[in-house]
């Protein structure tokens, strides 16, 4: 009799599992292993996720077994015998999504002066100031950023008038992956020489070499400069130079390319002017509440510099996330949970993608982050960020 008991406290356990097996939740960090989820039928293979971290083999109602841990960037649902997602929740840390940046860097001879407002006996040049940090960020960024870069003027001779260093098609690094070493080697390489500040030429020639690229990469145009452009073409026209160079990076927005400007050591107040106009132009302002405050990332040293290229490049890579597989339901918010922070703060699913969670497209491929809840994301970095998928019929907590 007591035997008898044990078989139907067993029979009434394994019918409380119902046709849906596995709705334990399975946590990873970055492709970690995980426990493994409740078999079904005679096999359904387990999730795997990560760069080849294994979760749970199928079995006949068999706890699976654990995982071997890998570091990965992300966790892909696993799929059963009959097709369809297994059922249970898996969460992991997205990749950021790459981007294509085209430095257009300021090489004209005043970039050889010491900054306004440096400290009494300071020896230290705006370029000098410019090149270190420069490649810093661009070391610590290239995993995540293809950079490239233009430089502006293009000539250095003394002989020259002005405005004679003039601007060609030439692109100093061509964009592509993991090219830090080749990216500062040039920068390091430049000569701050160049004749007059021919921005809007520099801006036009940056934006037509983007539009040759065919990858699918975001691309940004990054003007570095320590002030006002004084070129239209060859020819010396401080009072139209401004003018031109917001029209060439509106017309660089428009052509699908926005751009960030980052004023080097800038003080003046038509400096600060002409700065905050190309700034909103290329649709990458600092958000300001005061219409005295300027737009664009002010750099003054090493140190701030720095901080505005990690500002400018996390906002590039952090918002957007490839999803390495599909959700188990297309186009359904509630079998997928974005959340933010160790705190698992939840971001609401937005569909008209102004504050929140939305798909990127319809086979629900990424998943993109709006509004304030991108900033959030942002100052705290992609890494913070999880991805739960429900399965068929459980949606996410």
């Amino acid at each position: 009799m007591k035997k008898l008991r044990a078989l139907i406290r067993l029979l009434a356990a394994f019918s409380a599992l119902g046709s849906c097996a596995g709705t334990k939740p399975v946590q990873s960090v970055a492709g970690e292993g995980g426990s493994g989820a409740i078999g079904s039928g005679s096999g359904g293979s387990g999730a795997t996720f990560g760069n080849g971290g294994t979760l749970g083999s199928g079995g006949s109602a068999a706890t699976g077994t654990g995982g071997n841990s890998t570091s990965g960037s992300g966790g892909d649902v696993g799929i059963n015998d009959a097709g369809t997602a297994n059922c249970g929740l898996l969460q992991f840390k997205p990749t950021p999504k790459a981007a294509d940046i085209l430095m257009v860097l300021d090489r004209s001879g005043s970039m050889i002066d010491i900054p306004d407002g440096a400290p009494t006996g300071s020896t230290t040049t705006k370029w000098q100031i410019v090149v270190p940090s420069l490649e810093a960020v661009v070391t610590a960024t290239q995993s995540s950023i293809s950079w490239g870069m233009k430089s502006f003027p293009e000539a250095y001779t003394d002989s020259l008038s002005d405005c004679g260093g003039g601007v060609t098609s030439a692109i100093d690094v061509k964009v592509a992956a993991m090219d830090g070493t080749q990216m500062n080697d040039a920068i390091t390489a430049l000569t701050p020489a160049g004749k007059g500040t021919p921005t809007a030429d520099a801006i036009t020639q940056a934006a037509g070499y983007l539009a040759t690229l065919t990858d699918t990469n975001p691309k940004y145009l990054l003007l570095a400069t320590d002030g006002e452009p004084t070129c239209v073409g060859t020819s010396k026209d401080s009072t139209n130079a401004g003018p031109a160079a917001v029209t060439a990076i509106a017309n660089a927005l428009k052509a699908g390319f926005p751009t960030f400007v980052v004023g080097i050591a800038t003080t003046k107040t038509t400096a600060n002017t002409e700065l905050t106009a190309m700034a909103k132009a290329g649709g990458e302002p600092i958000p300001a509440t005061n219409p005295l405050a300027h737009n664009y990332y002010l750099a003054n040293d090493g140190a701030t510099l720095v901080s505005a290229m990690e500002a400018i490049t996390g906002q590039i890579s952090t918002c957007l996330f490839p999803l390495s597989s599909p959700p188990p339901v297309l186009n359904d918010a509630t079998k997928v949970g974005v959340y933010l922070g160790g705190g698992m703060s939840k971001i609401p699913y937005d569909a008209l993608k102004s504050s929140g969670w939305a798909y990127t497209d319809a086979a629900d491929s990424a998943i993109e982050v709006y509004g304030a809840y991108c900033d959030m994301i942002q100052a705290a970095g992609a890494g913070e960020v999880q991805i739960i998928f429900g399965c068929p019929n459980i949606n996410v907590p």
